[in-house]
C-alpha cells in the first residue's frame, strides 16, 4: 500500500505547499523582521547528513560536485546555524548529550547491527533553523493574543535539584547549587567526553519535568524560552498541524475561534499520545537488539559503564549499543561492596573498584527478550577509561 503521508510530507524534488517563516537576521544572529506567509517548495538538491558533514570537513572538492549558488548557501547556512547556536547557549538554553541508537537493517529488514547516532554540525544546522521558526511562530501568535497549542517545559522541581547537586558531588564534580541553570549548564560542559558524562546527563534529564503540550504560557525551561509551540513537522505531529491551522486563519484573514479549555484538553491527549508513542519506539529498539543478540550468547566484547548501583552494574557496548546488567553475584574475583559516594562497587579484599566510565570485555552471558533482559559477565576487569 502506499504511505500518503510520506507522499506528502517527503521533501523529495516535488513542489510542496507549506507554510513558511521567513526570517530576517542581523549580523549578531539577532532577528529584525518576521514574515509568515504561505509558499511552495521545491528543492534543488537533496543532502544526507553525511553529505553535509563531508562538505564542512572539506567545502573545496565539493565545488565540482554543486552549482555556484548551492554551495554558497550550503556555507552560509552553516554559518548562520553556528551564530544562533552560540547565542542560544550562551542565553541559557540547556543541552544534554544523551545518545541515540539507531538499528541498522539489511536490505530484507533483518536487524544486522546498531550504532549511535552522533549530533554532529550537519544535525544542527537543521535543529538551529527548526527552533528558530517555532520561536518565532510562538512569538507571532502571542503578540495577537491568539490561543494556541504551545510546547511547555516547566522549570524543574527545587528538591529534585538540591539531589542532584548532592549526587553531581559525590562524582567529584565541584558545583554550586545545580538550582542556577548556568551552573547546570557548566556541570554538563565540564564532564563532556569525561567518563562521567552519560551518568550526570541522565542524572540531569531524570531532574527536569516531562515536556507537554498546552495554551497556558509556561515558557520552555530547557529552551530557556518563553514563547515556543511545534511548528515544523519532520515527524508529522498532530500539534503542528493545529499551529497550521491556526496560521491558515489568519492567512485567510479569520481569527481562530479561542477555546482554551479546548486546547488544555487537547494538549494533554497530545502529551499522552507523545509519551506512550516514545516509549512504544524504545521498546521495539530494545527488542530487536535482544533479538539480535539472542543468537550471539557466549560472544565478547568491549563495553563501558554506564551505571553501578548496590546489585550491580550496568555496561553498554562500544561497538554495539546495547546495555546490559552485570549482577553482583557474578563477580567472583571478590567480595564488592557498593560506595555510594564514588557510585562504585570496591573490592572488600583486594580493593579493585568498578567505576562509572570503565572501559571493560564482557560477554553475552544471557538475553531473555520476553523480559527485555540482558546479562553479561565481566572478561576483563579494566581495559581503561573511556568516553561514555
Amino acid at each position: 500500500p502506499r504511505d500518503w503521508s510520506s507522499d506528502v510530507c517527503s521533501s523529495d524534488l516535488k513542489v510542496r505547499y507549506c507554510h513558511t517563516v521567513i526570517i530576517e537576521f542581523n549580523p549578531e544572529g539577532i532577528p529584525v523582521a518576521t514574515s509568515i506567509c504561505r509558499g511552495a517548495i521545491k528543492s534543488k538538491r537533496r543532502f544526507t547528513y553525511e553529505e553535509i558533514d563531508e562538505y564542512l570537513a572539506a567545502p573545496g572538492p565539493w565545488k565540482e560536485k554543486l552549482t555556484p549558488d548551492v554551495h554558497a548557501l550550503v556555507g552560509q547556512m552553516h554559518e548562520l546555524a553556528m551564530l544562533l547556536r552560540r547565542r542560544r547557549l550562551a542565553a541559557g538554553a540547556i543541552e544534554l548529550t544523551l545518545p541515540e541508537v539507531k538499528i541498522d537493517l539489511d536490505r530484507k529488514g533483518r536487524v544486522v547491527g546498531a550504532h549511535v547516532v552522533e549530533n554532529t554540525e550537519s544535525h544542527q544546522i537543521i535543529e538551529e533553523f527548526m527552533l528558530a521558526a517555532n520561536h518565532a511562530v510562538a512569538e507571532h501568535l502571542t503578540e495577537k493574543e491568539i490561543d494556541f497549542l504551545r510546547r511547555i517545559h516547566e522549570p524543574p522541581d527545587l528538591r529534585k535539584l538540591r539531589a542532584l547537586s548532592d549526587f553531581v558531588r559525590e562524582l567529584g564534580i565541584p558545583c554550586d547549587s545545580l538550582e542556577s541553570r548556568f551552573e547546570i549548564k557548566r556541570v554538563v560542559e565540564t564532564v563532556k567526553g569525561r567518563p562521567e558524562e552519560h551518568a550526570v546527563n541522565y542524572a540531569v534529564l531524570r531532574s527536569m519535568q516531562k515536556a507537554v503540550y498546552g495554551p497556558q504560557e509556561e515558557g520552555h525551561y530547557a529552551l530557556h524560552s518563553r514563547n515556543y509551540c511545534h511548528f515544523t513537522s519532520p515527524i508529522r505531529r498532530y500539534p503542528d498541524l493545529v499551529v497550521h491551522r491556526v496560521l491558515e486563519a489568519l492567512a485567510h484573514g479569520r481569527r481562530p475561534s479561542d477555546n482554551f479549555d479546548a486546547l488544555v484538553s487537547l494538549g494533554d491527549h497530545c502529551s499522552e499520545r507523545e509519551q506512550r508513542a516514545q516509549k512504544a519506539e524504545r521498546e521495539l529498539i530494545k527488542v530487536k537488539l535482544l533479538s539480535y543478540l539472542s543468537s550471539r550468547v557466549g560472544e565478547r566484547m568491549e563495553a563501558v559503564i554506564t551505571g553501578v548501583e548496590s546489585f550491580g552494574i550496568f555496561a553498554q557496548g562500544i561497538e554495539l549499543p546495547a546495555e546490559g546488567l552485570i549482577h553482583i553475584s557474578s563477580l567472583q574475583d571478590d567480595f564488592y561492596r557498593y560506595d555510594a559516594r564514588s557510585h562504585s562497587l570496591v573490592g572488600h579484599r583486594a580493593g579493585h573498584a568498578y567505576r562509572l566510565g570503565d572501559r571493560i570485555e564482557v560477554e553475552i552471558r544471557r538475553v531473555d527478550v520476553d523480559r527485555r533482559e540482558l546479562d553479561l559477565r565481566v572478561i576483563k576487569r579494566k581495559i581503561g577509561r573511556a568516553h561514555v
